[in-house]
């Protein structure tokens, strides 16, 4: 087997992956305040998460405004209306293009067949919820009652998780409901089989378990661009160490893949095939100065950090989400948000947005230490911190406390 390796230093790897991600100098797609443009970025991206803290916006928002400062929250919620995009289990939760949905078919018998193989004698309250479903059409999760507690898969020790809760659950990881659309962040779920456009439910009902399987690791792959194979989800379906080597051998013998020898970096790393000669040419130009200057926040569950063992590796920034640490334990906040300039992350902002003052409070402001401040990164810093109150139509912004500490003098807003 070839054992050719593409040498490539970490400023070009870094580029390279931002400017796959949206998140590098112009993207490919010309920011606009329109739904097309949401959809295209999420084609790009092949997927973005979902998550229900608001601490300020929610991450999936957060994703698209990083990488469309137009944005508005109602563009994606009209592509669920209109079944452009429907929500399922990737990367964890995640808005994914309809065009796809066939291709996650695996993912839903293998939640058949594993984990609700036994459904808790639910089979009647599953039966109701879905002719309420086809007579009312879509319906919220709260226009389902019931008093009787179950154990819910997330449940750790008693029963309390109510049954319809627990039914609805079971339901959508099936594939026998989906989300219709969305109302800030409630959902209203139907029948898949009125929901779902035709041709991808007959699609779904004909793909072969492998050809499903075989798209699903070329989505993973474009989604990561850079990756390598010691993600236990590689192709986001679970997958033991001796599977994920015969995946890299087959794609490696097809001549699919690449490896890469990124400068300083131990860790095998791989790229498409087809991306060499997009990582090529930014290597012949990584002394260019950048247009990309600009600050982005980055929320904790952003595309661009999926991976931290790669975020380490490439950007030599160590992140840890505090969400799940006691307060006494955080370092730098319950939301902390790594920040990019340019092609590097060179700190983190721990935002709260305090909804009924219409006041972005920025409880911390983190630099690295080897960052060198100077009024080009002021500015940024000061723009980007303009543009992300705007997008939270706040009216007042304060920032608690900055490190270095001399920086809050620093900074005019």
């Amino acid at each position: 087997m070839n054992t050719y390796k593409l040498a490539v230093d970490k400023t070009t790897i870094k580029r390279f992956l931002l400017q796959k991600q949206g998140l590098w100098n112009q993207l490919e797609i010309q920011p606009s305040a329109d739904s097309d443009t949401t959809l295209s970025i999420i084609r790009k991206l092949e997927c973005i998460q979902l998550d229900p803290v608001a601490a300020v916006e929610r991450n999936h928002h957060l994703v698209l405004h990083a990488r469309n400062t137009h944005y508005q929250n109602q563009h994606l919620e009209n592509l669920l209306s209109t079944r452009e995009v429907f929500e399922y289990v990737a990367n964890a939760a995640c808005i994914i293009p309809m065009d796809d949905f066939a291709i996650f078919e695996p993912i839903r018998e293998y939640y058949g067949s594993h984990i609700h193989n036994s459904t808790q004698n639910l089979e009647p309250v599953m039966e109701k919820i879905m002719t309420r479903l086809l007579k009312e059409g879509p319906l919220p999760s709260r226009s389902f009652q019931s008093i009787t507690r179950v154990k819910g898969y997330w449940d750790t020790t008693k029963a309390s998780t109510k049954e319809t809760t627990l039914a609805l659950n079971i339901l959508f990881d099936l594939g026998k409901i989906t989300v219709a659309n969305r109302i800030g962040n409630e959902k209203f779920f139907a029948l898949s089989e009125i929901n779902i456009p035709q041709n991808q439910l007959f699609k779904s009902q004909k793909i072969d378990n492998d050809e499903a399987k075989e798209a699903l690791i070329q989505k993973y792959m474009r989604a990561y661009r850079v990756f390598d194979f010691e993600d236990p989800r590689f192709g986001w379906y679970k997958t033991t160490a001796k599977e994920r080597k015969n995946i890299c051998d087959v794609l490696l013998k097809k001549r699919e893949i690449l490896p890469l020898q990124i400068e300083g970096v131990n860790r095998q790393y791989y790229i498409l095939s087809q991306d060499q000669e997009c990582l090529t040419s930014l290597g012949c130009k990584k002394n260019a100065i950048s247009s990309s200057n600009s600050i982005k926040f980055l929320p904790p569950l952003d595309n661009l950090l999926w991976r931290r063992t790669r975020l380490e590796d490439i950007f030599d920034f160590s992140y840890k989400w505090e969400i799940y640490f006691p307060a006494s334990k955080r370092k730098f906040g319950y939301y902390a948000m790594p920040i990019l300039y340019g092609d590097s992350i060179i700190g983190r902002i721990d935002p709260k947005y305090i909804r009924d003052e219409k006041t972005l409070s920025i409880r911390l402001l983190q630099l690295e230490d080897h960052i060198k401040i100077n009024k080009m990164l002021l500015r940024s810093l000061e723009d980007g911190l303009r543009i992300f109150k705007n997008f939270h139509k706040a009216n007042h912004l304060i920032i608690e406390k900055t490190h270095p500490k001399s920086l809050l003098n620093e900074l005019h807003l």
